[in-house]
């Protein structure tokens, strides 16, 4: 039995849920704010990220390119060649076997030729921040990439060898030597390939080595989740280690494997679908066959009187609630996720990118998940950012309360029509804060700072940011 797959997010102790708890939570990188320079509909825009992320609008205004942003970045932190990263492996498992949503020509924005991104991640040592610049133009190549810690630069990059597929690389060393320089291959995010090339012989490599795995470790938990229905209704081959995929098309499996691996959590999972079904529903349970020697299972709905209804028969809406109701409630060692396995599992930090949460489901169904999401942030078990084309069942699910506390932030998403631009406005910044702006005030994360920071701009405005650390230095024309 692999009981960390399904572990709450640690050991009693270190909860700060758990009664008589007097140890504080170990700290955990997360990812607290995404730059969406130059990628896909965005142009200079700054997504701040609580531990439970809402971004509403109609279809078309850019919500997803946003989860596809933070999906681009996580792909790249696993260290595979960048082309390979976005456009997929399809002979391989895990988070590569596809490609991101448009592959790598999709994420360039039109009539540009680069791809500019950068994350800001709280870790235990500071804050981190990572800016990237991926050139298209020619071979695809790291043009340029920064790495600091609280202000101080870690890594830089600086000359390139286009034809040889090298860059020079910066990075901090406290000794009298002074900063080392070597060259890198620039078909790979230089942060992933730190820990192979930075010896860690002084204190100041031992910093950049730190500062890579924290942020690295907060990028590869991030799982996207888009459940296809049509997918979800075929039998699935049984498999005692299944790990969902992103398109849920095995979640028969995954509710075999929880059924007998974790019965606790198999049974909050029957009471979240019961809450949300409009008729009684007795139990969840999983039809067997057997074809060929091979063992299929399909996920069922015990309805009572009224009979049982398999997966194959079910609504999308159904289907799509017990997938997303199944991941919030188990953790990363039952998705298909290509987790830093050598970092302690209490020092990781899953986040959930939750694509078109209220797709088939209604007002009150979705704000049940978007509650679910919220208990789970709060008890330290993972992160969640949504989208969602109405605002109502987030404005009902989350009161003033979570946004003003920096547990939630709800941002609205839309097109300016000037520019055509993706424009976010965080709805945090409309809640009064509780005390002063300085980290931490009101118990709250850094996101609810950033939100009211950044909700202060003008409504026809981007949100920016000063993103320009990695645009400065390789002269990517942002205003043509």
């Amino acid at each position: 039995m692999n009981r960390d797959a399904t572990r709450p997010a640690g050991p009693a102790h270190l909860r700060p849920d758990a009664p008589g708890s007097e140890r504080p939570p170990v700290p955990r990188p997360t990812v607290e704010e995404l730059r969406l320079t130059s990628f896909k509909s965005y142009r200079r825009a700054v997504l701040p990220l609580a531990p439970l992320t809402v971004l509403y609008g109609p279809a078309g205004v850019g919500k997803s390119n946003a989860l596809d942003a933070l999906a681009v970045l996580s792909r790249l932190a696993l260290g595979e060649e960048i082309t390979d990263s976005l456009d997929g492996l399809p002979d391989r498992t895990g988070p590569l076997a596809v490609p991101v949503r448009g592959g790598l020509a999709g994420c360039v924005p039109h009539g540009r030729d680069a791809i500019i991104l950068g994350c800001t991640v709280r870790s235990p040592h500071g804050r981190i921040r990572l800016d990237i610049v991926i050139r298209t133009d020619g071979p695809v190549r790291i043009a340029r990439e920064t790495l600091t810690l609280d202000g101080r630069t870690l890594v830089d990059t600086g000359e390139q060898d286009v034809r040889n597929h090298r860059v020079n690389v910066c990075w901090h060393n406290d000794t009298r030597q002074g900063d080392i320089r070597a060259p890198f291959p620039s078909g790979t995010m230089i942060t992933a390939q730190l820990p192979l090339r930075v010896a860690g012989s002084s204190a100041g490599e031992c910093l950049v080595l730190a500062a890579a795995e924290d942020l690295l470790t907060a990028l590869r938990e991030v799982f996207p989740l888009h459940p296809v229905p049509a997918l979800m209704r075929d039998w699935a081959r049984a498999d005692p280690q299944a790990r969902l995929r992103g398109n849920a098309a095995n979640i028969s499996a995954v509710i075999d494997r929880l059924s007998n691996e974790c019965p606790r959590r198999y049974g909050q999972l029957l009471r979240v679908v019961q809450s949300a079904a409009p008729h009684p529903l007795l139990g969840l349970a999983v039809a067997e066959r057997e074809s060929e020697g091979v063992r299929r299972v399909l996920a069922v709905f015990d309805e009572g009187v009224l009979g049982r209804t398999g997966a194959d028969q079910a609504s999308d809406g159904m289907l799509r609630h017990l997938a997303f109701a199944a991941v919030l409630l188990t953790g990363a060692g039952v998705l298909d996720l290509d987790v830093a396995a050598e970092v302690p599992w209490a020092h990781r930090q899953l986040t959930v990118l939750a694509e078109d949460l209220g797709a088939g489901l209604s007002v009150e169904q979705t704000a049940s998940l978007l509650r679910l999401a919220r208990d789970m942030a709060e008890r330290g078990q993972l992160r969640v950012a949504a989208a969602l084309q109405e605002p109502a069942a987030a404005r009902e699910a989350l009161g003033a309360g979570d946004l003003r506390s920096g547990g939630a932030v709800v941002v609205e998403c839309r097109r300016d029509p000037g520019s055509g631009f993706t424009v976010l406005r965080p709805e945090a910044a409309r809640v009064p804060a509780q005390g002063g702006r300085g980290e931490g005030a009101g118990g709250g994360d850094g996101a609810a700072e950033a939100a009211r920071s950044v909700g202060e701009r003008s409504v026809g405005e981007p949100v920016a940011e000063g993103a320009g650390s990695a645009v400065d230095g390789d002269a990517v024309d942002l205003e043509g």
